[in-house]
């Protein structure tokens, strides 16, 4: 068997808690074996191995390989992919789930992949960490900071997670996931934010009409969002004023000030609420990622309706 571990920096449930993440991981105690690997823990930088000693809890996945840059069994794509590197990326996903149920300082910053049986069939034991991976950590806002986070936090993460991990590639969903996890890794407020809105448009603008973007986006999201005229009326001025600092920020006319905060919490809340949304509504995945959402979104505008129209695949 082999194992990659991805430890979680600033949580403490207790020992022994485990949450299953999917298939792909268990949100478990750190393995004893990877700390006591003093040799790994020198090759990595003084910052991320006194976190992976500090760390209690790890995502962790146990699978078949049996060498380094195995192949992935379950990767559908032209090229092969190891699976050691598919085990790391989807330690994004299971990050942004994280932060979607609880945005606060969880993260990581480090995975390691190990082995235990090398060349020639050798079982080793422990397992023998042959590779660390390195990147991130996904920042919060700091408003965010001191927000606890609790089981049930993580047991709403995972089922989020379980739900990202079926979102298929190349669509307008997949890069909006891809623009958000960018946004994470963003420390600067004028990067992180536009960053966001990125992925909001590649939800909710159309691919072949250019025109009133602004319009059509705060009409999508309002509508997509709302369960009554009044909220809707609401949301729609929020993000047109969000997405109006977003241009600010885009087109240089920006200078930072207290103001990014309500803004950032704002855009931050709409991200996490769209993306539930997109993945627990019944049918709303479907619709997001076909070829057809511009004709879905258009009918459900055009509706006035708080209720989305019926989806035809």
């Amino acid at each position: 068997m082999s194992f990659t571990v991805v430890p979680l920096h600033n949580l403490d449930l207790g020992a022994g808690c485990r949450i299953p993440f999917g298939k792909t991981f268990v949100l478990q105690d750190v393995p004893e074996w990877l700390k006591r690997d003093e040799h790994i823990l020198r090759d990595i930088g003084r910052t991320d191995r006194d976190l992976t000693l500090a760390a209690k809890h790890a995502l962790v996945s146990e699978y078949y390989a049996d060498s380094l840059g195995f192949p992935d069994p379950d990767w559908r794509g032209q090229k092969p992919r190891s699976i050691q590197k598919q085990k790391f990326q989807a330690a994004f996903l299971a990050g942004m789930a994280i932060w979607f149920a609880q945005p606060s300082t969880v993260c990581f910053t480090v995975g390691f992949h190990a082995l235990t049986h090398l060349d020639g069939g050798r079982a080793v034991d422990p397992p023998f960490i042959m590779q660390t991976e390195r990147e991130g950590p996904y920042y919060c806002s700091p408003r965010d900071e001191t927000n606890p986070i609790l089981p049930r936090h993580l047991i709403k993460a995972a089922e989020l997670f379980a739900l990202l991990e079926a979102v298929p590639r190349r669509n307008a969903v997949w890069a909006a996931l891809r623009a958000f996890s960018a946004a994470l890794l963003s420390y600067f407020p004028d990067y992180r934010y536009p960053l966001f809105w990125q992925g909001l448009e590649s939800l909710f603008t159309s691919e072949t009409k250019t025109w009133k973007v602004t319009e059509r986006l705060c009409t999508g999201i309002s509508y997509f969002l709302a369960d009554n005229a009044q909220d809707q009326k609401i949301l729609f001025d929020m993000v047109n004023a969000c997405y109006d600092t977003r241009s600010k920020i885009i087109h240089g006319r920006w200078d930072e000030g207290p103001e990014i905060e309500s803004r950032m919490a704002d855009t931050e809340g709409i991200v996490r609420t769209v993306v539930r949304h997109v993945l627990e509504k019944p049918g709303m995945l479907d619709a997001f990622v076909s070829p057809k959402r511009d004709d879905f979104l258009e009918a459900w505008e055009q509706s006035k309706s708080f209720v989305p129209p019926q989806f035809h695949t």
